[in-house]
């Protein structure tokens, strides 16, 4: 894609146009899910594409590994925990080295959030956020967006969509709320005072509400998104929610069904911390979509490298012009 960015940070970075191409694109290469001989590789040279994960992770790494893959593409799983990053090496000449060593593209998670935005300007090498602290992490909701469509939301205007869980900390909830409301949706935040964000900056509009009931939320809900508790970022007293969240504001088949009467679509971008924001019986029923989410994940991650990389972007890294020692001062 023409103009794509060559460093996708957030959900932000992308137009409206580009955010539907992308689930065009990925619907394309989910059709050739069960015959990839057919699948037309559109590279004129074997793209070089590295992962590195500067934090833990199984779905989002393992799933850009297998996209990588199976677009044809060289695969190289950079650690960083044996690499010149421990030596003090910043991460900009990181990339730089492994761009001039021929890699064309870097997916990145780290802890550290907004520390991809200093690349945008004059990016080292290509990069797609594979999760930023606690600030954004787009490609989940992407691919969560394209398994809304894939199973039956298509048209998503005048939807609401209830977020429940740490949506303070979690960088999934960020992209979410920046995406949703450009389809026309609207967003419940549900969880503790604790764990609702204090930071949208304006972004609590009629779209985007916040709510301590859950129950409430439940009631107005066409599809529910639950997220990780993330304990372990709240210290002291902000953590006292923790002990009685799978009352107050888990859920189960039993307050789903039976009190609510809500046969509606349940996400959880994984992994689930069964018991608390969800319980087995639900992870194991026909409403939970958690699977869907995983499975469409290599479909919408194979479309957002393939629009990276066939940007035509030459603002990228460093150029070799044949400089020689005649060349110096």
């Amino acid at each position: 894609m023409i103009n794509f960015p060559s460093v996708l940070e957030s959900i932000e970075d992308l137009s409206f146009k580009q955010i539907n191409d992308l689930m065009e694109l990925a619907k394309k290469f989910k059709g050739y899910a069960n015959d990839w001989q057919g699948l037309p590789i559109p590279f004129i040279k074997t793209p070089i594409i590295a992962t590195s994960f500067l934090e833990n992770s199984t779905r989002t790494k393992h799933s850009f590994a297998i996209a990588i893959k199976k677009l044809g593409a060289t695969y190289i799983d950079f650690n960083a925990e044996t690499s010149s990053l421990k030596k003090g090496e910043s991460l900009e000449d990181t990339l730089l080295t492994l761009y001039s060593q021929g890699v064309d593209l870097c997916i990145i998670r780290t802890s550290v959030s907004h520390q991809l935005s200093e690349f945008k300007n004059k990016p080292p090498i290509k990069i797609i956020n594979g999760g930023d602290g606690i600030n954004q992490h787009p490609t989940q909701a992407l691919l969560d967006l394209f398994t809304m469509k894939e199973i039956g939301l298509e048209n998503l205007e005048g939807k609401t969509i209830t977020i429940v869980g740490d949506n303070y900390h979690s960088r999934v909830g960020h992209s979410l709320i920046d995406l949703l409301p450009k389809f026309g949706v609207n967003v419940i935040l549900c969880g503790p005072q604790e764990c609702l964000p204090t930071n949208l900056e304006g972004k609590i509009t009629e779209k985007i509400t916040m709510t301590t009931d859950v129950d409430e939320a439940i009631a107005q809900s066409d599809l529910i998104y639950l997220l990780r508790i993330q304990k372990e970022r709240h210290q002291g007293k902000e953590a006292s929610y923790y002990e009685t969240y799978p009352q107050d504001f888990g859920l189960n088949l039993d307050r789903l069904i039976n009190k609510h009467n809500k046969k509606i679509p349940i996400f959880h971008p994984g992994p689930a911390n069964i018991g608390v924001e969800i319980s087995e019986d639900l992870i194991r029923s026909q409403y939970y979509f958690g699977n869907e989410q995983v499975h469409n994940s290599v479909f919408m991650r194979m479309a957002i490298i393939q629009a990276v990389l066939q940007n035509q972007d030459k603002n990228v890294g460093i150029k070799f012009d044949g400089r020689s020692i005649q060349d110096l001062c």
